[in-house]
């Protein structure tokens, strides 16, 4: 899929990251609100599009940044896992079952930015549970990302070098004096902080040493002190008896840290379309470096500047595949109260097959590529069939229920409720398009379809379903 490309070149930094204000023009309206829900959450239901429109932006992106009040995710999160819940099995579960327990924390969380952050940080700490093989170990990761996962980045990083899953990947317990393993080391600065070219292999070796006896004893992260190597080393031009937690201190002192950073979280969260120059992002490289590397704060410069409510980020992403799910089941208001609901054990594994996005297992070290990888004749045709069978409601093969005419029924008066209304409504529920984004002629025949049945009068309940289906594969519906 080609996305519409904006040149950046001649922006102004200070101007592209200043705050965003409606005016007359460019106001705050239905098209700005879906385009931050699909950014800053996984897509918008009718009655949070609405309250977006009506709130403004400042509101709403705070109500984005700091969850839902009163709603604590962590405490339902925290029962989820209880050793006495007998609900929800997933701490010794199936690769499947840990896939269907976080789709449903993603469909009903209160907190869907950070939710989708965790989405982010899982790839960019790319842990598979293919290696690891511990269900237990990948959900006490998966908790630690969301802990982290809008909080100061040198913490976050830290306590991921001592976690186990991590530690199983990457072959901590191969690290020893004497004989390092640098598996963790290089990616901790390949990957996870500075990117090639920032680093020479003789850092590698160096920052290895400083790992040396970090271990797991399969549940937990051990030191073992006698496999440590306490000699001195020289890591990025300074030297001394460094440590793990030097390591981290070290390479977020480089200036190259903040900027690879901001350029990955720019490209999740603004455009996956013409890559930004080092002068575009410098702005927000100091301020994230000044803010001791706090991620609450730089997103929040990102969702209120005026570059991401700019032709140069609207629907410059192409949705990976949970964003895909995920996003419809928010806005079709699907019924899952549970995993179980999800017929965790038999049918919710295959709802993501074919995909190309399995959660707990990313390809590789480097985890998934995204943008144009995600669309391919197959995951397309993927795309197709899992969107008709979720829209079949509790008629389909899913065990997720959806009612689409419902929807209509509901959030439609009985005055706009034929082909025209109803058309109008499923395009503002799913695209939140713009005025005259979506092409009159596709309008038309979208018109013309719902209303084979009985012109002039309100459209059987299966041509609103298959209206539904034809928006859902919609070249506009696959970007966010």
């Amino acid at each position: 899929m080609t996305m519409r490309l904006s040149p950046l070149e001649g922006l102004d930094p200070a101007e592209a990251w200043a705050p965003w204000t409606p005016s007359p023009s460019d106001p705050w309206d239905r098209k700005w609100a879906g385009h931050l829900y699909r950014r800053a959450a996984f897509g918008v239901s009718w009655p949070e599009l609405q309250t977006a429109v009506e709130s403004g932006p400042e509101v709403t992106i705070d109500r984005l940044l700091n969850g839902r009040e009163g709603h604590d995710d962590f405490d339902q999160l925290m029962d989820e896992l209880g050793p006495d819940n007998s609900r929800f099995q997933v701490q010794n579960g199936s690769e499947a079952e840990l896939q269907a327990w976080w789709l449903h924390r993603m469909v009903h969380t209160m907190h869907p930015l950070r939710e989708r952050l965790v989405l982010f940080w899982h790839n960019h700490f790319a842990t598979s549970i293919l290696k690891v093989r511990r269900s237990a170990l990948m959900i006490q990761q998966n908790v630690l990302i969301r802990r982290n996962a809008l909080g100061k980045f040198a913490p976050f990083l830290l306590e991921m070098s001592r976690d186990p899953a991590m530690l199983i990947w990457l072959d901590g317990n191969s690290n020893a004096r004497g004989k390092p393993n640098e598996n963790y080391a290089r990616e901790v600065m390949e990957l996870f902080t500075l990117g090639v070219g920032h680093y020479n292999e003789t850092d590698v070796r160096e920052a290895a040493r400083a790992f040396t006896g970090w271990h797991t004893d399969g549940r937990k992260f051990v030191f073992n002190r006698f496999q440590h190597d306490d000699g001195k080393k020289t890591l990025l031009g300074q030297t001394g008896d460094w440590d793990g937690p030097d390591v981290v201190r070290i390479v977020l002192e480089q200036p190259a840290s903040a900027r690879f950073l901001v350029r990955k979280l720019y490209r999740f969260l603004i455009s996956e379309g013409e890559p930004p120059s080092d002068a575009l992002l410098e702005p927000l490289a100091a301020r994230y470096r000044a803010s001791g590397y706090d991620t609450a704060e730089l997103v929040g410069t990102m969702l209120r500047s005026r570059l991401f409510f700019s032709e140069h980020a609207y629907r410059q992403r192409i949705k990976s595949p949970v964003e895909y799910v995920v996003g419809m089941l928010r806005s079709l208001e699907a019924k899952a109260e549970t995993p179980s609901d999800f017929v965790l054990r038999r049918q919710q594994p295959r709802l993501m097959d074919g995909l190309g996005q399995a959660l707990f297992a990313p390809p590789n070290v480097k985890g998934w590529a995204g943008g144009e990888a995600w669309l391919n004749s197959a995951t397309l045709l993927a795309r197709h069939n899992l969107a008709w069978k979720i829209i079949q409601g509790t008629q389909g093969p899913l065990g997720i229920k959806t009612n689409p005419p419902a929807l209509v029924r509901k959030y439609t008066s009985s005055s706009s409720r034929d082909a025209k209304g109803e058309v109008s409504f499923l395009l503002g529920l799913l695209l939140q398009p713009a005025e005259g984004e979506v092409d009159e002629r596709v309008n038309r025949k979208l018109v013309e379809f719902l209303a084979q049945d009985k012109p002039n009068a309100a459209p059987s309940e299966r041509r609103v379903r298959e209206t539904i289906h034809a928006i859902l594969l919609m070249p506009e519906y696959q970007l966010s």
